[in-house]
């Protein structure tokens, strides 16, 4: 088996790596240098010209190559050759493990720029030694990055899939997705959100896969389920239409960065 290329740190307090390679978030987007030759993470000693942000993280190595995370002011001038993506448009422009380690980086990122007071009683954060975890001033409650379980389920029949549209996805489909809810099994949060968002009964529940999602903080559960029984009616606050398709016959599917479209291209090719 090959090891992992990326290898994760948590905070210590040491200097950080005077060189790295540069996840930098400015408004939501990722800061990436553009030349001819392509498009590239930041790598060196700060993500731009000058001096090192403060709020600088550790995020962990790449093979031997420190990646340093950190958020930028809204305000900040791109000199010639920089630019910003947002995750979706990064992919596909970065390797594969650059490309998982900003999805990481994101998720940190946000929680370090939202996760700054006390939920229980108001009063200010500050980080816990020798983790990411984070603790009240006042009563000491801790608290830790969030990450929020979702369950993405395609349902199949034969030769045909089940697939629903939103408003504003254009002419594509997908399958069909919802939050785990508390005190709720993975498999019972399958059941129910397909009974809700498409009136039909599932069986056969076949783990397929999960993919850390990072907008902002989900973990999607990926399962393949077989169709039982119920006539389609959709739930028209989610979806504006549920339909069945050919294997042969698809329709317009998600990006190819997302477990869905991984989970429909192995159904499609499973006949």
């Amino acid at each position: 088996m090959t090891p992992p290329r990326f290898t994760r740190f948590y905070p210590k307090d040491e200097p950080l790596p005077p060189t790295g390679l540069w996840f930098a978030e400015l408004n939501g987007s990722l800061l990436v240098q553009s030349s001819d030759a392509g498009t590239c993470l930041p790598n060196g000693p700060s993500p731009l010209p000058g001096e090192r942000p403060a709020d600088t993280v550790l995020l962990g190595m790449l093979d031997d190559t420190p990646c340093l995370a950190c958020n930028l002011p809204a305000d900040t001038p791109l000199p010639e050759g920089y630019r910003t993506l947002d995750l979706r448009g990064i992919y596909g422009a970065i390797d594969e493990d650059q490309f998982a380690v900003a999805g990481y980086a994101v998720q940190m990122l946000y929680w370090q720029r939202n996760s700054n007071f006390c939920m229980k009683c108001g009063n200010p954060l500050v980080a816990v030694p020798d983790e990411w975890g984070k603790r009240c001033t006042s009563c000491n409650h801790t608290t830790y990055p969030h990450v929020s379980p979702c369950v993405i389920v395609l349902v199949h029949d034969g030769d045909r899939v089940l697939l629903g549209h939103k408003p504003g996805w254009g002419p594509r489909y997908s399958v069909f997705a919802g939050f785990v809810e508390p005190g709720e099994s993975l498999e019972e949060c399958l059941v129910r959100e397909v009974r809700e968002e498409t009136g039909v009964e599932v069986d056969e529940l076949r783990y397929f896969g999960s993919q850390p999602w990072p907008f902002p903080h989900q973990l999607m559960v990926g399962f393949w389920a077989r169709y039982v029984s119920g006539e389609i009616k959709a739930d028209e606050a989610e979806l504006d239409d549920v339909r069945w398709f050919q294997r042969d016959a698809l329709p317009p599917l998600p990006p190819r960065l997302s477990i869905a479209r991984k989970m429909l291209d192995a159904w499609g090719g499973a006949g």
